[in-house]
Parts: C-alpha cells; sequence; structure tokens
C-alpha cells in the first residue's frame, strides 16, 4: 500500500507542473504549420506516459490523456492472446515489458520471428484472462525507474475507450507471426474498429495494411506504413523497406501516411553531429504522404547539437526551415507538447 501511495504522490509531483506547460501547448492550434495540411502537428504518446510508468498500464495511459492536447493519440501495440482477444503489449516477447517470467517461469517457447529464431513467452500460448489476471506490466527499459513494475496489468484493446482515451492508434507488428500460429490479425482489427473508435491503425507489412485498405476506404480511419530502425525486408512481401522510400506513391495506394525513425530524416554522424536532413518529409509530402516521426524520449542519447534539450530536439522536426512532421511518437509526449508550445 505505501508503494501504491508513493507511487501515485510521484505521478502528481511529476505531473503537476508539466500539465501546466501542455495547457499552453494548446494555445498555437490556429497557426499555420508546414505540414501537409497545414495543421497543427499530432503528438503520438506510446502506449500512453510510458517513459514515467509501464508501457499501455491504466496508469499511463490515463496520465497521458490528461497532459496531451486534445488531438493527441495514444499508441496501442497489439498482440493476439490464443483466444484472439487483443491486448495492448508493447513486445512480441512478453518477458520485455511484464513479470510473466516470475508467473510461468518453465512457459518459455522458441518460434520463427521474421526468419529469426527468438526465444521467450508469447502471447499466442495462453488465453486472454490468464494474461490480464495474471500479469502486471514492467518497465521496457531498464534504465528507467522501476518503482511502478507490477502495479498495473496486461489490458485489452476494447478497454481503451473505458480510460477515456479520445483517440487511440493500434499499431500492428507481427501479422505474419500470428498468421503462422491461426489468429486472424486482419479480422481482429475489422471487428475491433467496429466496436471503438480507431484514428490509426499502422504496420510495418504492407500485405496487412492491403489487406484492410478498402475497409477503411472513405473512413475517418488513417493507415500509416512503419518503416524499421535500421534497412530490412518486409516479410510479407519480400520487398526491402529502402525500395518503397524509392516509391512512395506505391505506398499512396494503401496508407494516408509514414512512420519513420527519426535517424530517416536527420541523420547523425559518427561524431554525434547532425547531418543536412534528408529530403523524405518533402518527398513524402508531394506524395500526398503524412510523415510521423519515431524514436523520441527524453531519456535517448542526443545529438550534440540539441545541448541536451530533448525540446530543442523536437523543434528541428517540428519547426524546420523548410518543413514540419505531421506527427511525433514518444515515450514523454507532455515534452513534444512544451516544443509545440513554443513555436
Amino acid at each position: 500500500m505505501r508503494l501504491v501511495l508513493a507511487g501515485f504522490l510521484l505521478l502528481l509531483l511529476v505531473s503537476a507542473p508539466l500539465f501546466v506547460g501542455a495547457q499552453k501547448a494548446g494555445s498555437n492550434s490556429t497557426r499555420a504549420w508546414k505540414t501537409l495540411t497545414g495543421s497543427r502537428p499530432v503528438v503520438v504518446a506510446r502506449g500512453g506516459f510510458s517513459g514515467l510508468v509501464p508501457d499501455s498500464s491504466v496508469a499511463a495511459y490515463q496520465l497521458g490523456q490528461m497532459l496531451i492536447s486534445p488531438n493527441g493519440v495514444s499508441w496501442c501495440d497489439v498482440q493476439l492472446a490464443k483466444d484472439a482477444v487483443g491486448l495492448c503489449v508493447r513486445d512480441l516477447n512478453l518477458a520485455n515489458s511484464t513479470d510473466i517470467q516470475k508467473i510461468f517461469p518453465k512457459g518459455d517457447k522458441t518460434y520463427d520471428v521474421n526468419g529469426v529464431s527468438t526465444t521467450g513467452w508469447f502471447t499466442v500460448d495462453y488465453d486472454s484472462s490468464v494474461l490480464t489476471i495474471n500479469i502486471s506490466l514492467v518497465q521496457a527499459l531498464y534504465s528507467r525507474s522501476p518503482i511502478f513494475d507490477q502495479m498495473y496489468r496486461i489490458l485489452r484493446v476494447d478497454v481503451l475507450p473505458k480510460l477515456n482515451v479520445s483517440h487511440v492508434w493500434l499499431n500492428v507488428e507481427h501479422d505474419v507471426f500470428f498468421t503462422e500460429h491461426k489468429l486472424n490479425m486482419t479480422a481482429y482489427i475489422l471487428t475491433i474498429s467496429k466496436n471503438i473508435t480507431v484514428d490509426y491503425i499502422s504496420s510495418p507489412e504492407v500485405g496487412f495494411l492491403r489487406s484492410i485498405a478498402r475497409s477503411f476506404n472513405g473512413s475517418k480511419t488513417k493507415l500509416i506504413l512503419t518503416f524499421p530502425d535500421s534497412a530490412s525486408i518486409d516479410p510479407s512481401t519480400k520487398l526491402s523497406y529502402n525500395s518503397y522510400l524509392k516509391n512512395l506513391t506505391f505506398v499512396k495506394t494503401f496508407a494516408s501516411g509514414i512512420l519513420v525513425p527519426k535517424s530517416y530524416i536527420w541523420p547523425t554522424g559518427a561524431d554525434q553531429y547532425l547531418l543536412p536532413h534528408t529530403s523524405l518529409v518533402l518527398d513524402a509530402h508531394s506524395a500526398g504522404l503524412v510523415v510521423f516521426a519515431s524514436g523520441f524520449a527524453n531519456d535517448n542519447a542526443l545529438s550534440y547539437n540539441y545541448t541536451y534539450d530533448p525540446v530543442v530536439e523536437y523543434l528541428s522536426y517540428l519547426n524546420s526551415t523548410d518543413f514540419s512532421v505531421d506527427g511525433v511518437l514518444s515515450d514523454f509526449p507532455v515534452t513534444a507538447e512544451v516544443a509545440i508550445g513554443k513555436i
């Protein structure tokens, strides 16, 4: 009980000054931006406020919702349980963000994941009720405080509206993997989208996005192609992600935008200083695609150009002389809101 109370008090202490900053950030919503549509960039809270509390926990979503602007979006990495129920869990391997190793110490399995033999604990081996009742969330990064570990249970996707989450982003990272385990992610996403309002659906697998594109044609739900941190092959098509970058008009045939690591836009040299920005944002906008940048966190190593200030980093993406990205994906969404408030 003392730990719970201490955690709650810490949340209040940390969030109170940030809440004031975030509210100020909403005052510039009417200005013209260099985004594709000229509208305010969108702040996407990865698993809620996952930089402070465990990703995709009740506290993370509620705190993130409180601190982001009205057009802010909450991100959920969708994993399917054995009974085909969708869960919000940061990683395919449950051991990376939950305490499942302690609860089921002999439950690890080895599976092929995109051609790589991977050992871990996977949702496909458990019914959703087993996971939501018995397994607790922990910080996915060991460098972050564990004070809130094992305080919150895994959430079903359909619980998000009950947490007053205004805008939802569902990310499907491993459709091929779930298909191999006789679980139909396409059917699940189409069904859940009828039951809750989903603003964005993303995946690095073109095959998955194309399978649902017709169902969302003309709807308010935007499909987003995500790109990995390093050049690799799309397991659904066997094509390289570099080939997609060179053919953005093809991406436009099934998606409204792209989500790329921030280094795709502002690369960093070996000396940790910024290199000239690429033309990716301008090229994507020319193709009619919105651009989201990922990889933002206050505790990440930053380029020396930013003088250790994450707000300055955001500004280089949101208020460049030549462009503005259409949104950012962050573990610390309030920092992105503060950056927008400075423009």
